[in-house]
């Protein structure tokens, strides 16, 4: 029996007997496909009995040396070891048409750690000079000055404000639900201000809202870092709001702070996360600071309600 019979009957019960979506069916047969093509540029036949653990061992190769992802390697296997379990069950004259599965000793890649994401000091300045509608620099440099999560930017309300002398200070719930009090820089701290007095804005009010006078959440909040990011020209990487603190993160690494401010700084709960949120700081954070860098910032552990 041919191994394009064999594929074409295991996608027809995918789709019939367990229900799989045409996309899902779609997916299967584009890796027997791929399967069949590696058999014949190997000089093989399109034969089931080709079907060893030789010869996927020699797709595990050249998928990787086309720069293919383990993840996506990995799911080629995937497809081929589920047709090989069904065919172990479909009967073949007095025996099945497989007697074991090929991929059962082949090892899985190893997925690959994702290259650190932060920001480089010219996108930084990019970022940081990018045109912008008032709304959106307010909600950026709220990211930049604070280093907060989106959740806890998106969550924060009027009544979470509170002046300590000449200060403004936000009390939020960061991850793990502890309290945190961040002060905010001057300038920031007084178009927050403006901004809520232009909106006239209760209590119970967002802190950030869109162009609309909206609450954001978190997919629309991050989405504001994405699009200004694009807009500064800046495509080496995806700029989501988390990325924000992985710079915030290298500039303190490269500035000599140690990781225990670092963890405080960014509301990490331990050590731990700072350190392997980044392993080495960019050749260009290890210059002299410029003004491009994101302000200091003092957080403390415990808020004290406000008035």
């Amino acid at each position: 029996m041919t191994f394009s019979k064999l594929a074409d009957d295991y996608v027809k019960h995918l789709g019939i007997r367990r229900g799989c979506s045409p996309v899902t069916c779609e997916g299967y047969a584009v890796t027997y496909s791929q399967f069949v093509t590696h058999l014949r540029a190997r000089g093989l036949t399109d034969d089931i009995k080709h079907f060893t653990p030789e010869s996927v061992e020699a797709l595990i190769t050249t998928l990787a040396s086309r720069g293919q992802k383990a993840s996506s390697v990995n799911t080629r296997l995937a497809h081929l070891s589920s047709i090989a379990k069904w065919a172990m069950t479909q009967k073949n004259g007095r025996g099945y048409l497989l007697d074991e599965n090929p991929l059962v000793r082949i090892e899985r890649l190893k997925k690959a750690k994702p290259k650190e994401k932060y920001l480089m000091r010219a996108e930084l300045r990019a970022l940081l000079t990018v045109e912008t509608k008032p709304w959106e620099r307010l909600a950026l440099d709220m990211f930049i000055d604070t280093a907060l999560r989106v959740s806890e930017l998106a969550n924060a309300r009027v009544k979470d404000l509170r002046l300590e002398g000449d200060l403004l200070v936000l009390s939020v719930i960061v991850k793990g639900g502890r309290p945190r009090n961040v002060t905010l820089g001057r300038d920031l701290a007084e178009r927050l201000e403006a901004s809520l007095r232009q909106r006239e804005a209760g209590p119970e009010a967002p802190l950030l809202v869109n162009s609309r006078g909206d609450k954001f959440n978190r997919s629309s909040l991050t989405s504001v870092v994405f699009r200004l990011a694009r807009r500064a020209g800046i495509t080496r990487i995806k700029v989501r709001a988390h990325v924000l603190r992985h710079t915030y993160n290298a500039i303190g690494n490269a500035a000599g702070v140690g990781i225990t401010e670092r963890a405080g700084l960014l509301n990490h709960s331990n050590t731990r996360r700072s350190s392997t949120t980044i392993t080495s700081s960019p050749a260009s954070w290890t210059r002299r600071a410029t003004r491009s860098e994101p302000p200091s910032r003092r957080s403390s552990p415990t808020p004290t309600p406000a008035a």
